[in-house]
Parts: structure tokens; sequence; C-alpha cells
């Protein structure tokens, strides 16, 4: 009736030529039905110029199909959706639990370290000032008894061994018939000696020998041969020494010895022995006990 060729629908509405040949000769079979069919008649409606949903309603009337009820529909889609698996919430679960995990372990370990800080500290700690109160006074006892031993005040108790030395015992015996008068008096002589002997052990001297003919010599300097043969003239011999100097000769005669440049004199004559013993205070007396000096520290002439 509008002189609208169906190649033109086919170009406006982009169906297949057979389709709508079926359409228009209402041979339904051979259309894919449902809601295809239904978009076919509004595309040729409308291509055609003639209202959509009354050419919807020609077409279900002439294929025999009812329309579908609103409520059917609303119905079908509510199920659908309730059929949905519910969505997971975007609350992150996993990443909380694993921090809250790190977070106790780290209180757990800070709390085990400071116990052992604790108790390491405690086993550390320096003695109670009772303790150390306690020690002074033993501390301080025996350097109270060293004083007073090397003033002289406490001679009795110095002079005395002691029990944890047999062998001192042993080397100095007491007479059961001496007198405490006669036991005290040689103790302090002996300090007032070894206190005079430590003053004075440190100080340097020399002795000179110097030959006025062949003469045989023994020299010990501290303790050490420094000389010991024949020396003749001009040879001169100056020994150095800060304890002791002991001096032999077979030729008394031949020798002259001087103690810090003064001469000393020597009571023998030629080819007779004479000993001297030196210290830092000069020629010590010829006692044995004085000079400390043993029979064998004098050697005999070769």
């Amino acid at each position: 009736m509008r002189g609208i060729s169906l190649e033109e629908i086919v170009a406006t509405t982009k169906i297949g030529r057979r389709l709508l040949v079926a359409l228009e000769e209402e041979q339904f079979e051979v259309l894919p039905g449902g809601i295809f069919n239904k978009s076919y008649v509004r595309a040729y409606a409308k291509c055609v110029g003639i209202d959509e949903d009354e050419a919807v309603a020609a077409y279900l009337q002439a294929a025999h199909e009812t329309p579908p009820d609103t409520r059917v529909i609303a119905q079908q889609h509510a199920s659908i959706h309730s059929n949905r698996p519910a969505q997971r919430s975007g609350f992150p679960i996993m990443p909380v639990l694993i921090l809250l995990v790190v977070v106790a372990g780290g209180i757990g370990g800070w709390k085990v370290y400071q116990d052992r800080q604790n108790d390491r500290q405690k086993r550390e700690a320096p003695s109670t000032p009772a303790d150390s109160a306690s020690a002074a006074p033993a501390i301080a006892a025996p350097a109270a008894n060293s004083g007073q031993s090397s003033q002289g005040s406490t001679v009795p108790q110095s002079s005395q061994p002691s029990p944890a030395s047999p062998a001192v015992q042993a080397a100095s015996p007491t007479p059961k018939a001496a007198s405490p008068s006669a036991v005290t008096t040689p103790a302090r002589s002996t300090t007032a000696e070894s206190g005079a002997a430590s003053t004075s052990a440190d100080t340097p001297f020399e002795v000179t020998v110097r030959p006025k003919d062949a003469a045989w010599v023994s020299i010990k300097s501290d303790g050490q041969y420094v000389v010991r043969g024949i020396i003749k003239p001009p040879d001169v011999r100056t020994i150095h020494a800060t304890n002791q100097v002991v001096f032999f000769t077979g030729n008394a005669g031949a020798v002259e010895v001087a103690f810090n440049g003064k001469n000393v004199p020597l009571a023998g004559g030629a080819n007779e022995e004479q000993v001297l013993v030196f210290d830092s205070r000069g020629v010590m007396p010829k006692t044995p006990s004085k000079t400390g000096t043993p029979n064998d520290a004098i050697p005999s002439r070769p």
C-alpha cells in the first residue's frame, strides 16, 4: 500500500528475505520463534510506518500465541536473583588475622626478652652494702697488722713463727730456756736492720779495684761474678751494683780498693787473702750473719 519493496525492507532491517517472506505469508514455523519473531515484527512495522504494538498484537493473534504475563516475568526475575550466591563482603578478614598473629608473637617475644634481661641483671648485681661492710674489716686487719709489724710496735707477734710455715719454724727454733726479753731483743734489732737495708737496697754504688802488681781476684756484683782471675796493672776494674759486692783477693798487698772514690785500706799484706763485702753504705762488718755470704761464696784460688 505504501509502495515499499521487500528489498528495501531487507536493506533497512538487515533481516533475511526468506524470513520476511515467511512473516508476510504467515509461515510462522519457518521463523526461529520466541522473542526473535516479535523483534522481526517490530522491525518490519517500523520500516513500513505502522504501529509496532498493534503489529505485535496482530502477530500474536495470527500465530495463536498469548502475550507474556508481567507478573510471571517479575516472579521469574525475582527467583533468578534469589538463587544467586551471596556476594562476599569487601572486608579483608585473612590479612587482619595474619596481622593479629604477628603482633601477638612480637609481644610474647618482647616479654620473654625482658624476663631474661631481668634475670641477667639479678645474677650480675653487686654484693649488698652489708656484705662489703663485713668484708672491709677482714681486709683492713691484715693491712693494720702489716703496718704495725713494719713499725715494730707489735714485735712479740711478728717474732712468733706462723703455724702455716713449719719450714720457718724448723729453720729458726727458739730455745726453751730463753726468757721473753732475750727473744724480743733480737727481733727488734732484726726489724730495724731490715728496715735500714730496705731503704738502702736500691741505692747504686761502685767499687774500684786497682792492681799494683799481679793479683788473683774474684768479684761478685749483686750475686753474679763479674771478675774472676789474675789482674795486672794498668788493668783497673770498676764494678757498679745496687745491693752487694763481694771482693776477694789472694794478694792483698798488691791491690788497692776504693768505695765511691774513697780508698779502703786492706789489712792483709803480700800473698795474703782478704775478703771485703760492700753495700750502699760501705764496707760491711765481717760477721757472717751480717754479711750474709756463705762459705762457698768466697772462691778458692785456682
